[in-house]
């Protein structure tokens, strides 16, 4: 968690409001994944909040509620001591599922999707997946002081930089098959172009890097996290527009068709937190700018009438997505704060507290639970979007609410 202090965020996102928020999102987690005798999970739950327990479990969505749950456990330690012994507890329980049945104990790291009873049914090695694993897994050891925790994300690291990491042209591969060799088609999902090298993986590896090295301080660690941000910036921020290339060949030759604002602002406060997380002034120094013109741009281009942040931009048609995604409006809410926050400039602040107005008008469902997929204005008459699924977890608006409340209550963990 990035702990920037100054100046206060509390005159425009009160943090009772948030707490509250927090509290309630975590205790529908709680009451809706985890099963009655607490030993596994659900890996879906319906839009109306109906779990289904024959639903596969992919790696995404376990990953990504460890990390929400040990976030959770340790922001309660200072809030509710009981609530954090339960979201701890729920958070052993994933923990343990992923070591028994995510991790390939054959050839290393973690399995891309099983079914309901943990069975194998895709074990493709997909870059993305292994990052987040890697994320969740530092995120626990950090609760738990576990040394297997710290013992998995760190082999998981060294896998990616064994196998994933290009070391003729730089970066790392978008995915490998199970024993870590080529595969033809590299896709994260059906929406993403057939790219060698994308924003979205390098991003995500990135954050996990972050993670990891936050939890656990060495020279290597601290080697790769210094090169990846250069990478990172270097090949996919675009400074003449203010935007990430979203797709790349392997010789760094774009192929991006859209970019997206929901990226960009993930990225100006990700880049940030990995930059403070080196504790290297020049890199402060050299990314401060960069961050500001992402958050900049997103806040002149991106934004809808109502303050809401719409999903991309065609390239091709020079027409954007107006569409209002949760995750967008998540990452642009802590985008928005951390650009405030370091330049004091009442703009980003004034957007950031209308951002939030329009999450708690359109997204959050206050009569279901959790947030909805898209805006409700944005749901056609059918829609019947699950509230969590193989690509939805806690993660992109339970990190949003995590990251306000400390910004605003001053509380680091």
């Amino acid at each position: 968690m990035l702990h920037t202090t100054a100046p206060t965020t509390s005159d425009f996102i009160n943090p009772q409001e948030i707490e509250a928020q927090l509290k309630v999102l975590s205790q529908w987690w709680l009451d809706h994944t985890l099963t009655g005798d607490n030993h596994t999970f659900v890996g879906e739950v319906s839009h109306d909040g109906i779990a289904n327990p024959k639903a596969n479990k992919g790696i995404i969505l376990t990953t990504r509620m460890l990390w929400f749950f040990s976030e959770s456990a340790k922001a309660y330690q200072h809030i509710d001591g009981a609530q954090s012994q339960k979201l701890h507890a729920a958070a052993t329980v994933l923990f343990n599922f992923i070591c028994q049945h995510f991790i390939d104990k054959a050839y290393g790291g973690v399995f891309w999707e099983l079914d309901c009873y943990g069975k194998l049914i895709n074990g493709r090695k997909q870059v993305y997946a292994q990052s987040f694993a890697i994320y969740a897994l530092a995120s626990y050891y950090t609760l738990t002081h576990n040394p297997q925790a710290l013992e998995q994300a760190t082999t998981l690291f060294s896998l990616l930089e064994q196998y994933s990491l290009d070391k003729v042209n730089g970066g790392y591969h978008e995915a490998l098959s199970r024993t870590w060799g080529a595969l033809d088609d590299v896709r994260l999902s059906d929406k993403d172009l057939n790219s060698a090298k994308t924003m979205n993986t390098h991003l995500h590896i990135l954050e996990a890097y972050t993670g990891l090295y936050r939890a656990h301080k060495n020279r290597q660690l601290k080697t790769a996290l210094t090169h990846l941000l250069a990478c990172y910036v270097d090949r996919f921020y675009d400074e003449a527009i203010g935007h990430f290339k979203m797709f790349q060949s392997i010789d760094w030759q774009d192929e991006s068709t859209h970019f997206s604002y929901g990226h960009d602002i993930e990225s100006s406060w990700l880049v940030w937190e990995a930059a403070e997380t080196l504790e290297d002034s020049a890199l402060i120094t050299k990314y401060k700018p960069i961050i500001l013109k992402l958050a900049t741009t997103c806040m002149h281009e991106g934004l809808n009438q109502d303050g809401s942040v719409m999903d991309m931009h065609n390239i091709a048609q020079q027409k954007d997505v107006p569409e209002r995604i949760w995750w967008v409006q998540a990452e642009a809410l802590v985008g928005f704060t951390n650009a405030y926050q370091l330049t004091g400039n009442s703009r980003f602040a004034t957007t950031a507290h209308t951002v939030w107005a329009f999450i708690k008008d359109q997204i959050i469902d206050d009569i279901k639970g959790e947030w909805h997929s898209i805006a409700q204005t944005d749901q056609h008459a059918n829609h019947k979007a699950y509230k969590v699924g193989f690509w939805k977890g806690p993660y992109h608006n339970g990190r949003a609410l995590l990251e306000l409340y400390q910004r605003a209550s001053h509380t680091k963990y």
